[in-house]
């Protein structure tokens, strides 16, 4: 049984604020403002006053209690049954976009505001982009609550949330047959449970979906600016402004993001195989096989980062839909790995007896590789034009019911047409489509790929070896391709559906001397 405190993001000099949605803005109180008639809510609070008591940025946890079992039974000499589970708590340094680095007091972005009145009125221009001046992050100054009115994109963590973790468990059978061949079969399962928004984070400054259709166009129309004034830059430092400005939760941003948003789910559940063979005079076989599938409504911390792409939110405000599977879900995965001393020279079947500048010549030979199929990614798609993108709220294609996605031929046919585009629809404006956030029935394509390499390891002395290496990456130069294009649009010149890059490298070949001693 594992005690965790893992501790919470601290600053020196306490820059660290929290976002309190239930709050009436300060400012905008002692100003008289008020927003359809009502006081307009949301603050931030500095940690160590009033709001926040806390220096970190949340209460530390001292309740997080970790059981593991494990447990291995030997049915007889060649078979071991093992069974395990536990929980797992999530490091608290691992949600790095909450870090004292973001905050909302040391993080702002400045925008140029080019156009005023919805892209009529020329406003900024390139000669000077910022006649205002640069917005500076407001760290402990008494007046942050001022600073951060108009703030695009503010950073805005909760005080209290609910902790993250993980259960998993597995299931494992192992059985050694005569010929001393070790085959292994588990099924092994994990649960993610209250687990991080990560990157981009949960949105909590969205138009509801009922007042989005509601309103419709009605959203773009130009009102007044109940904030002119009190804000020297960015949208809300214009006069007029889209109405819809004013029906998000917390008009006087331009959008919070909440990084942690505790309130993710993932399943995981896979058939795990392995059969292994050892060679005894040096060398072994191992093939593995995976047969899995894993489903959530939240994925990475590092979006930027994942190859195949990751599937965005459409509607922030109904987050349950987001429920489908991941976008890294590989249903099927069969990796072959080897190793394999040659039995050729001084020891070996062959030539055994070969001697002197012969025998250094012919033995110490040796193969390896590994051999990579896996199936492709689920696809994620959007659409466009999409005319609520600038209140967060993402937009994806309508699927034509009844309609077959896929198409049938090999890739390198499909590369002007990966899968039937006429089944999927952009959305009337101020609408949602019905796709899913990955589609269930396409996958990108999948890994076909084969590394290999021989080497020689000749000793020169008791104490001295050297080895040469000669290794081939993407041995037979096949190409992964990557996802075709994603978004579905109404231009008559659209590339929906067509693939035009490649997600892996040509074939690498490399030569190695190793000299040790």
């Amino acid at each position: 049984l594992r005690w965790e405190i893992p501790g919470v993001y601290t600053e020196r000099f306490d820059r660290q604020t929290s976002f309190d949605m239930a709050a009436v803005n300060p400012v905008l109180q002692q100003a008289g403002i008020t927003v359809n008639g009502r006081p307009v809510l949301g603050s931030f609070n500095l940690v160590g006053t009033d709001g926040h008591p806390e220096r970190g940025l949340r209460p530390e946890r001292y309740k997080l209690f970790a059981p593991r079992a494990g447990i291995a039974y030997r049915l007889n000499n060649r078979t071991v049954l093992r069974a395990g589970g536990g929980i797992f708590y999530i490091p608290a340094d691992t949600n790095f976009p909450e870090a004292p680095l973001q905050a909302a007091v040391n993080y702002i972005n400045n925008d140029m505001a080019a156009t005023a009145n919805n892209s009529v009125t020329p406003l900024n221009t390139l000669t000077n982009p910022y006649p205002g001046g640069f917005v500076a992050p407001p760290q402990r100054d008494q007046n942050f609550q001022s600073t951060l009115l108009g703030v695009a994109g503010v950073r805005s963590p909760q005080r209290i949330e609910e902790y993250g973790y993980t259960a998993q468990w597995n299931f494992t059978i192992q059985h050694e047959l005569p010929t001393g061949i070790a085959v292994e079969a588990s099924y092994s399962a994990l649960r993610g449970v209250h687990l991080p928004r990560g990157n981009p984070g949960r949105q909590l400054d969205v138009i509801p979906t009922d007042v989005i259709l509601r309103e419709g166009s009605r959203l773009t129309e130009q009102v007044q600016n109940p904030f002119f004034g009190l804000v020297n830059s960015g949208l809300l430092s214009n006069p007029t402004i889209p109405r819809g400005q004013l029906l998000r939760p917390f008009p006087q941003y331009l959008g919070n993001i909440d990084f942690g948003a505790y309130i993710g789910n993932s399943n995981y559940h896979s058939l795990q195989t392995k059969v292994e063979k050892r060679f005894p005079q040096g060398g072994m076989v191992l093939m593995s096989y995976t047969f899995s599938k894993l489903i959530g409504d939240t994925e990475t911390f590092s979006n930027w980062l994942e190859g195949g792409g990751v599937a965005g939110v459409q509607d922030y405000s109904n987050l349950r839909l987001e429920k489908s599977l991941s976008s890294f879900d590989s249903r099927q995965r069969l990796t072959l790995s080897f190793v394999y001393d040659l039995p050729i020279g001084s020891g070996g079947r062959f030539a055994s007896k070969a001697n002197g500048f012969t025998n250094r010549l012919i033995s110490g030979w040796g193969v390896n590789g590994l051999l990579t199929f896996q199936e492709g990614f689920p696809l994620g798609m959007t659409a466009t034009p999409n005319q609520l993108s600038q209140y967060d709220t993402g937009l994806r294609p309508n699927v034509i019911a009844g309609c077959e996605k896929k198409i049938e031929g090999a890739i390198q046919q499909r590369l002007n047409r990966a899968f039937n585009t006429s089944c999927f629809a952009v959305p009337a404006p101020f609408t949602f489509g019905n796709e899913a956030r990955t589609d269930p029935n396409l996958r990108g394509h999948g890994i076909n790929n084969v590394d290999f390499a021989t080497f020689k390891k000749t000793p020169l002395t008791e104490t001295t070896n050297l080895e040469f290496r000669i290794e081939a990456f993407n041995l037979f130069n096949r190409v992964k391709f990557a996802n075709p294009n994603l978004t579905a649009n109404t231009a008559a010149n659209n590339t929906f559906g067509v693939i035009s890059s490649q997600a892996n490298t040509p074939r690498l070949l490399q030569l190695a001397l190793r000299f040790s001693f």
